[in-house]
């Protein structure tokens, strides 16, 4: 069996190297807490102790180590202050890896102090013990008691870390692959041969073979791949040892020649500098180093942002990138880690939030411009068992140039996010190495320093070993192809000053326009008369250089965007489709739950669009959406089953449809789930196909966040992520009626309900100036407290958690703003805009 990880030192640290056999012990009564990995407040405590003292966790803090030990494990619990929503917990792992519930969880109704005991058993030779507070500085957790007794007979461990895939490599050259043994286990580790490693591969830097490894060391060795014909070639390694013998495939292939790439088209920029940039931070020795720092993004790239490349001083690039980069040799990669969040810390309801997941991904260069060949949302696996991973990969193009002091070598700058797996919350980074054509490759200098996330923020960053392996990359001529057609499709984009400058008689003040969201921003616009006016992109460590491409969470506006354009698609093409109703599309939805004899089968799939249903509890229009219940039942679950019974079981009925709105993302995903099943289909892909891609939306708006398992239903409520130009793109398709290319290709009764055309301006929802319909906000300009516009100026926007929003102006004008501001106004670019032109419209 081939267990694939990373060794637990990086995890935890070891209480010793005492046998294995012997019972072990935490009491705390040495007065600390050394052997502990910890986040937040941790502090020993003589208050609440079974002896003299314990461990006290408070304010999100985590507490996790490892134990060369296993046995019959008892951990002790305490705590005191806790308010709704605020626990403790201790978790028990034989890996590090695989937590599963907690085996003591404490709540407010448990906290008088009192310790709490639970036993559970481990094997394997390890015991892992991790304590997790959640909640405020004021909410105190105990641990205590800790003991490991009767342990087994001492077992070795072993495991492989390594990625036997090599690829395309060009006949006449070679690529090699470092692999690294390491013992898990409590006694040594005999290896007695590495076998199978036949020609074309080979053994290189041997250091295992007839090796002894002690508990929780490793060794270390490599295997080469020259082929010497065009076919690909297959061996099975075998590690011969005295745990359970380990085998791994090896194939690689075999390439007659790399196929050059062709030259960028006239709509991709060129550097036109000598190469002589000023770089005080990341430099070839630093990336072949051991250490990094956090810093200005600027570093990571060629100086300046991508709408200014022209004054950059890179240099075009003198090597050329197409094949696989590979990070860790494939596995995840434990990273430096910072938790940034303004309040209770949140890194404890984590699996590994520290965890770089594995990166093995193929790019392809075009002039100064690398390209991945996957895009949009990579989904490392699932959030629970059997993979617990916390995050997906997004990942954009970049550019490469050359330096004049990096000897030859050319640089290259990867824009990617971090998206938290089943979820919406993006952290926003780069990617940065230097390499050759020939294979030679610097670390890689990785770093996350921004986020659209209100709930979480972080920092990561680190020097990962990395492996350039050069090969030929199917389809390569096309992904260019594709990427120089995205560029030439964005809108003409200038700096927002230049708002100003091109209407100088209008006095627009710039700084007026998403003042609302200046306490976190991440980045807004302006779109009006054909230009598209971009701020910058906000992180904690400057302006993001490859704002173009940064990845922004939908959040709600994927209820606009998706939802109802879906449905709008839908209807246009089956008339029919409008009046379609739930129950008889979603088979969980029907009549008779909760005792309401008639709950689903008078609601229609608009009706739940509108958020009209008359199924809720709480009659405030967003009473219902912040409920334990809803965070706990259907935001934090994440198979379809789970899902759909909350969306059809939790409400009652209160009201007749389309009469009183309550706002459900549940509603949401059942109008997807019930339009999905109309079609006998999958209507998101549909849409992609028929609506975004024609629309030339950017390739990361092709997927979306789908439930785990089958089926691999869309979130439909969230769960999107647009580039700025797709924000604006979204909008005018509204603006346009439903239009693109001159082809009616959304229902334009639905279009005209969202522009507020058609005499159906939906339900109030938190006052008289404002009401929702089809997925789509309004708000009435005229009953400001300072209107510009008469009463009845109404005007349609779409809305995200956190700080989003796309404005749709009367006047033609498009404002988007993304933020974590938790600030949804938008007064200050209605006033900036009616200096240009009339906002109120009729």
């Amino acid at each position: 069996m081939i267990k694939i990880t990373t060794i637990a030192l990086t995890v935890a640290v070891l209480v010793s190297a005492s046998a294995a056999n012997a019972d072990t012990f935490e009491d705390f009564e040495d007065g600390n807490f050394e052997g502990w990995t910890t986040t937040g407040t941790v502090a020993i405590n003589s208050n609440k102790a079974i002896g003299n003292y314990s461990m006290r966790l408070k304010g999100g803090a985590t507490a996790q180590r490892s134990f060369n030990a296993d046995g019959s494990v008892t951990v002790q619990l305490a705590a005191t202050s806790l308010e709704t929503n605020n626990f403790c917990d201790v978790y028990v792992s034989e890996d590090g890896v695989n937590w599963g519930a907690s085996l003591i969880n404490l709540n407010k109704n448990q906290d008088n102090g009192t310790f709490s005991s639970a036993t559970t058993t481990t094997n394997g030779g390890m015991t892992y013990i991790r304590y997790v507070q959640t909640g405020s500085a004021a909410d105190y957790c105990y641990a205590d008691g800790i003991s490991i007794i009767d342990a087994g007979t001492p077992l070795p461990t072993a495991e492989l870390s390594g990625n036997g895939s090599f690829g395309s490599v060009v006949i006449g050259e070679s690529a090699t692959k470092s692999f690294l043994i390491s013992n898990a286990g409590n006694a040594d580790l005999q290896i007695s041969a590495i076998n199978g490693v036949s020609a074309p591969f080979s053994l290189i830097n041997n250091n295992c073979s007839n090796a002894t490894v002690s508990p929780q060391q490793a060794c270390s060795f490599d295997v080469s791949f020259a082929p010497t014909q065009a076919q690909t070639f297959n061996a099975n390694m075998l590690i011969v040892n005295n745990d359970a013998d380990i085998s791994l495939p090896l194939v690689g292939t075999g390439a007659s020649e790399v196929i050059e790439p062709p030259q960028p088209s006239g709509e991709l920029h060129q550097f036109s500098g000598n190469g002589n940039l000023a770089r005080s931070e990341l430099s070839l020795a630093v990336l072949n180093g051991n250490s990094l720092n956090m810093m200005d993004f600027s570093h990571y790239s060629h100086g300046t942002s991508e709408l200014n490349a022209d004054s950059s001083n890179a240099a075009e690039p003198s090597n050329t990138f197409q094949g696989r980069l590979v990070l860790n040799n494939g596995n995840p990669t434990t990273m430096n880690f910072s938790e940034r969040t303004s309040g209770r810390g949140q890194a404890g309801n984590y699996n590994s939030p520290d965890a770089l997941p594995a990166f093995d991904f193929e790019f392809v260069q075009v002039g100064s411009h690398i390209i991945p060949k996957q895009r949009g949302l990579i989904v490392s696996g699932n959030i629970g068992a059997p993979d617990y991973q916390d995050w997906n990969y997004i990942l954009e193009p970049g550019r490469v140039w050359n330096e004049t002091s990096d000897n030859g070598y050319s640089r290259a700058a990867i824009p990617f996010a971090l998206q938290e797996n089943q979820a919406n919350c993006t952290h926003t980074g780069i990617i940065t190495f230097a390499f050759k054509d020939d294979g030679s490759i610097t670390n890689a200098a990785v770093q996350i320093g921004g986020e659209t996330c209100l709930y979480f923020q972080y920092d990561l960053w680190g020097l990962v070993d990395a492996q350039y392996v050069p090969a030929n990359v199917a389809g390569a001529t096309a992904i260019i192809a594709d990427y120089e057609a995205e560029v030439a499709s964005r809108i003409p984009t200038k700096a927002i000053s230049e708002l100003a400058t091109d209407y100088p008689n209008a006095n627009v003040n710039v700084a007026n326009i998403a003042s609302e969201q200046q306490s976190a921003p991440t980045t807004h616009g302006v779109y009006y008369q054909g230009v598209h006016y971009a701020a910058t992109c906000s992180t904690r460590y400057g302006d993001y250089p490859f704002c173009e491409v940064m990845s922004l969470p939908s959040y709600s506006t994927a209820k606009t965007a998706v939802a109802n354009f879906a449905f709008a698609l839908l209807t246009q093409q089956d008339s029919a489709a409008r009046n379609i109703m739930v129950s008889s599309n979603v088979s969980e939805c029907q009549d008779n739950i909760n005792g309401t004899d008639s709950i689903w089968s008078d609601v229609s799939v608009e009706n739940a669009l509108d958020m009209a249903t008359g199924n809720y509890r709480l009659s405030s229009y967003e009473g219902d959406e912040g409920s334990t219940a809803v965070v706990n039942e259907f935001f934090l679950t994440f198979t379809h089953d789970d899902k759909i019974a909350h969306a059809c079981e939790r409400y009652i009925r209160k009201s007749a449809p389309n009469t009183h709105f309550s706002y459900h993302s549940s509603d949401t995903y059942i109008a997807g789930v019930a339009m999905d099943n109309y079609i006998q289909g999958d209507l998101f892909d549909k849409l992609v196909d028929e609506v975004y891609k024609p629309l030339k939306l950017s390739p990361v708006t092709y997927t979306t966040v789908r439930t785990e398992g089958s089926p691999n239903d869309p979130y439909w409520s969230h769960g999107m992520t647009w580039h700025a130009d797709d924000m604006v793109k979204l909008a005018l398709l509204i603006n346009n009626n439903g239009v693109i290319n001159g082809q009616q290709v959304l229902d334009p009764n639905i279009m005209d309900d969202m522009k507020l055309v058609g005499g159906d301006l939906g339900l109030e929802t938190y006052g008289s100036e404002s009401t929702y319909i089809n997925g789509v906000w309004t708000y009435d300009m005229g009953q400001r407290s300072s209107a510009l516009c008469p009463e009845g100026s109404w005007v349609p926007y779409m809305s995200g958690y956190g700080g989003i929003g796309i404005v749709m102006f009367p006047n033609g004008a498009v404002y988007y703003y993304v933020s974590d501001s938790g600030a949804f106004a938008f007064g200050g670019a209605e006033a900036e805009l009616h200096k240009i032109s009339n906002i109120c419209g009729n």
